[in-house]
């Protein structure tokens, strides 16, 4: 019916020669272009129309042109799509007008004008002065421009949504059928959310020691303070015992004057005492460590009535520690 124009105003070429224009199609785009056209044509030939509308719809991609906007609305007109055909018509009839194709150009305001009294609409009336107010149609965003006008569109099912913030949502679908028809929808006054009071959301309780890890942790620390005084002792005996030997003959440590048996007195308990505290000190941290990992956590320790205890023993050439717990 409508076939592809390669044709350019002698004007056009004057001002565009051979150079090329940022945004124009190139030669491989327009090869494209044209098959796919001459594909679509040949299936609407066939009265395959859905894929002859896909057809055209890519070529036009590749390259705008009359013809193909011509054959698109053609295509969609055959669909029942009247506004996608009106839209079409108009575009060619306005493309047409830019190339300076008169002939062109009245064939698509004709066919334009003559799906006019044929299209299907829909108006829709939203409240005036709503904050924030945004209406959608078909999942596009109107402007309040729009609202009371009659809005072609394409027989068949769409959906208005009015949303604002504070305010709840509204959806209506309507069917609006094959025209000359008019579908009316009105929004009403959108509601306010009414506001949600705060749920008292109870604190999840916080693990806490229980009274065995309590004791764990404090007997740990009482043999970490007992290995520490006994390492003093220790390193007090060492120097006891080099003060000593100066006060000693050196070819017979048995014979020291006065102070140096008393420096060697006084190393040898330092070192009895650093040998036990040492001992208990490392029993006791043992036993912390592992009243500490045995006793866990629990989530409260008020209902517990459990008592432990970790005691020292020390005794003649001996040491240890009693450690027990009551429930």
């Amino acid at each position: 019916m409508f076939r592809k124009s390669t044709a350019l105003s002698f004007f056009t070429a004057i001002l565009l020669g051979a150079a090329h224009v940022s945004g124009q199609p190139s030669a491989a785009d327009k090869a494209v272009a044209d098959k796919l056209f001459d594909e679509g044509r040949a299936l609407l030939d066939q009265n395959r129309v859905p894929e002859a509308c896909l057809k055209f719809a890519e070529s036009d991609r590749y390259d705008p042109s009359v013809g193909t906007r011509l054959n698109l609305g053609d295509c969609h007109e055959r669909q029942g799509m009247t506004a996608s055909a009106y839209g079409h018509f108009g575009d060619a009839a306005r493309l047409a007008r830019e190339r300076g194709d008169k002939s062109r150009e009245a064939v698509a305001e004709e066919r334009r004008q003559a799906l006019e009294k044929k299209l299907s609409r829909i108006r829709i009336t939203a409240p005036s002065g709503g904050a924030g107010l945004e209406v959608l149609l078909d999942g596009k965003v109107l402007g309040s421009a729009v609202f009371g006008t009659a809005l072609p569109v394409d027989p068949g099912s769409h959906v208005v949504e009015a949303r604002a913030p504070g305010r709840t949502g509204f959806h209506e679908e309507k069917v609006v059928p094959a025209g000359p028809a008019t579908v009316e929808v009105v929004i009403p006054e959108l509601a306010a959310v009414a506001a949600v009071a705060p749920k008292d959301v109870a604190e999840a309780p916080k693990p806490q020691w229980s009274l065995l890890r309590g004791v764990g942790f404090a007997t740990g620390i009482a043999g970490i303070v007992g290995l520490g005084v006994g390492v003093g002792f220790g390193a007090n005996a060492l120097q006891k015992n080099a003060a000593s030997k100066e006060k000693c003959d050196a070819g017979d440590p048995t014979r020291c004057t006065p102070e140096g048996y008393s420096l060697r007195n006084a190393a040898g308990f330092s070192a009895d005492v650093s040998t036990v505290l040492m001992g208990i000190g490392g029993g006791v941290l043992a036993a912390g460590i592992v009243l500490f990992v045995v006793g866990g956590n629990e989530e409260t320790a008020e209902a517990r009535t459990e008592r432990a205890w970790v005691t020292p023993v020390v005794g003649r050439g001996s040491f240890g520690v009693s450690a027990g717990m009551e429930f």
